[in-house]
């Protein structure tokens, strides 16, 4: 039953990835393959939804007359019931129901190892990167020429926008560190390294070859036995240290929140030198965000704006005339979905981040936070077609909240 209930996710979930991925690249402009995209995405959402009802139903049948479990049932019910409520209430707010797919699909992912989920998508990614990308090089589909002042290219490679593949190829590096049981030869990091190179040639995504490179080169220390000894060496002192041991593990997990911190200052003092130097470094995406907050303010379930991207037109000059886009994640979701999931996202993530830490998988624990990073200058922290990580947070949003724990102390109170 269990494993019938495991393939049913994974249908839904491949079915929703392919579908989520393509719709991020010109086969949109092929005559029906939108309409059958959108069909696909629905279809996973149904599926993904009777996962969840199936596991509701198997848990029911579990109580056998247990009050406890009883009350664990009814918690999670209620729990479910009132996240859906926030995705509705959002989706209605803001015009968007990926919110609503994104939950649903998580949750569908009870009972389904997080490591089994990130192997299938490795390989899963690898293959549509690799389909999309000779798409465009055969002409399937159309690779976008972007032009600047008429002297400079940058190739789209078969998606909307030039740094879409960069920020694929990024989360799949994620998961293949993950996924990795031993650290990778330096050859196949060099390798790594080499299409990294490439992809900048074709791109011109200089952030992305920047993230990628030092994560890179993170990883190619870990290669080299002798650096690993003792970068292992150094770490365990630090996470020893009676002072520097819990600033470390607890600084690391509330990450998100010091790095929005950072950006409270950063917009609260928009005149400063650390905020125009920050900004510069940025590529103006400071400035972005602090016309945004301007513009559409910050609402308790979001709001409904029309984001204007790059689009298919190719000519940078006229695009940056009408840029309307807030590249940092965390006002984006501010933005878009509210304060409510923005809290609640922060929330999620620190309890992951907290759980690496205390089982002492540093590794693990260093590339989440690398996605907190990254995602304070890219929107993706909340698009699971390429933040997979995303299900990290699915115990946590599957489990019993703590009803029967306060029952236990009331009664021993």
């Amino acid at each position: 039953m269990e494993k019938r209930k495991e393939q049913l996710f994974f249908f839904a979930y491949i079915m929703f990835m392919v579908a989520t991925v393509l719709q991020t690249t010109m086969y949109t402009d092929l005559a029906v393959v939108p309409q059958i995209l959108i069909a696909m995405r629905y279809a996973a959402f149904m599926l993904a939804a009777v996962k969840v009802l199936w596991d509701l139903y198997g848990k029911l049948k579990a109580v056998n007359g247990s009050r406890e479990r009883l009350l664990d049932w009814g918690s999670v019910v209620l729990k479910y019931i009132l996240m859906a409520a926030l995705a509705v209430a959002v989706s209605v707010t803001a015009d968007e129901r990926s919110l609503a797919f994104l939950l649903v699909i998580l949750l569908a992912a009870g009972g389904v190892k997080a490591d089994k989920i990130f192997r299938v998508t490795l390989w899963l990614q690898i293959g549509l990167a690799v389909f999309v990308f000779f798409s465009a090089g055969t002409g399937i589909i159309e690779d976008l020429v972007f032009e600047r002042s008429g002297t400079f290219n940058r190739h789209s490679l078969g998606y909307w926008f030039p740094s879409y593949l960069m920020s694929y190829y990024f989360f799949i590096l994620l998961l293949l560190f993950w996924t990795q049981k031993k650290p990778l030869h330096w050859k196949t990091v060099a390798l790594l390294e080499g299409f990294n190179l490439l992809l900048y040639l074709l791109s011109d995504a200089r952030l992305g070859l920047l993230v990628n490179t030092c994560l890179l080169g993170a990883e190619f220390l870990r290669s080299v036995p002798s650096v690993r000894t003792r970068l292992q060496k150094a770490a365990e002192k630090v996470l020893g240290h009676r002072f520097f041991g819990p600033v470390t593990k607890w600084g690391w997990a509330l990450l998100p929140e010091l790095l929005c911190a950072f950006l409270v200052v950063l917009i609260k003092f928009p005149t400063s030198k650390l905020a125009l130097y920050t900004d510069y470094f940025l590529s103006n995406r400071i400035y972005y965000a602090i016309m945004g907050i301007d513009e559409y303010g910050i609402h308790l379930l979001g709001n409904d704006i029309e984001w204007i991207g790059y689009g298919a037109r190719t000519d940078m000059f006229a695009i940056e005339k009408t840029y309307n886009f807030v590249d940092c994640s965390y006002v984006y979701i501010l933005l878009y979905f509210g304060l409510l999931v923005f809290l609640g996202l922060l929330a999620c993530l620190f309890w992951v981040s907290a759980r690496l830490g205390r089982r002492g998988d540093v590794h693990k624990a260093f590339l989440f936070g690398i996605i907190f990073l990254y995602c304070f200058v890219e929107p993706r922290l909340l698009e699971l077609n390429m933040n997979t990580f995303l299900f990290l947070m699915t115990p946590l949003l599957v489990r019993p909240p703590y009803l029967r724990l306060w029952q236990t102390r009331k009664q021993q109170a």
